[in-house]
């Protein structure tokens, strides 16, 4: 029996290392050799042969690959929330080769809960029907295309009204929604059809200080705002200072007769 000690040791070994390589999912145009998860990422196991990877955060989107079983990725973000059970809401955006993709995320197993990823992708718009609008070119993530710069004119401080900003135009959206957040959290909408809104003064809160501007693209078949579907996650376009507001003038006493 001591004559296989060395044998199974080296067997031992070779199963370790094999175990701890890292092996990324092949896609139609994959890069050759493999990636090593630095400390720190957060991982998965693909836990389904053959899970389809996406470009998107959605079943509609392009198919542009499989996964096999056991395949370990570096998880970079998520769609949704876990509640009670999978609900095809659930998605994770994972690193596929050398680009981003995403898989439904049901077919990972994560290192950490999933409500602890970060959020990076959001659900596709639908209309009456159920179906993406087609003004959506889904053979790549539609938010990669909502790309440029960010604007602002006009200061609080120097005793403007009003700041104007500006943001990149998304393909297929149809109104955006400019959202002030204060110091504390309190959040103001200002909405737009077009790539520029403005942040008005006598709409905010009292309060003085810092406040940061974010904007979000939306689609919509209706005016109703409930109807409003939310194409990409909010992106940060400024910040800009709020003073302290002036007190009101103290009436004049009424002389008594």
């Amino acid at each position: 029996m001591r004559k296989l000690w060395f044998p199974v040791l080296i067997l031992a070994l070779i199963a370790l290392t094999a175990a701890s390589a890292v092996i990324y999912g092949q896609e139609d145009d994959p890069d050759e050799g493999e990636t090593v998860i630095e400390d720190g990422l957060i991982t998965g196991i693909v836990s389904v042969d053959g899970s389809t990877v996406y470009v998107g955060p959605d079943f509609a989107y392009r198919i542009i690959g499989r996964l096999n079983i056991n395949t370990s990725v570096v998880v970079l973000g998520r769609r949704g929330d876990f509640f009670t059970r999978w609900d095809g809401n659930q998605w994770l955006e994972i690193q596929y080769g050398s680009r981003r993709a995403w898989v439904y995320a049901r077919l990972i197993r994560t290192s950490v809960p999933f409500n602890s990823i970060p959020p990076t992708g959001i659900r596709l718009p639908r209309n009456e029907n159920g179906r993406v609008p087609e003004i959506f070119d889904l053979s790549s993530n539609i938010c990669d295309s909502w790309v440029g710069g960010f604007t602002q004119s006009g200061s609080f401080m120097a005793g403007d009204s009003q700041i104007i900003v500006t943001y990149p135009t998304m393909p297929g959206a149809i109104v955006y929604s400019v959202i002030v957040i204060s110091p504390t959290g309190f959040r103001t909408a200002f909405d737009s059809d077009t790539t520029t809104a403005t942040i008005e003064r006598e709409f905010l809160p009292a309060e003085p200080g810092i406040y940061t501007w974010r904007v979000a693209p939306y689609w919509t078949n209706g005016t109703e705002r409930w109807r409003w579907q939310q194409i990409c996650l909010l992106r940060t376009g400024g910040t800009f200072e709020l003073p302290p507001r002036a007190p009101d003038p103290t009436p004049e006493a009424t002389p008594q007769s």
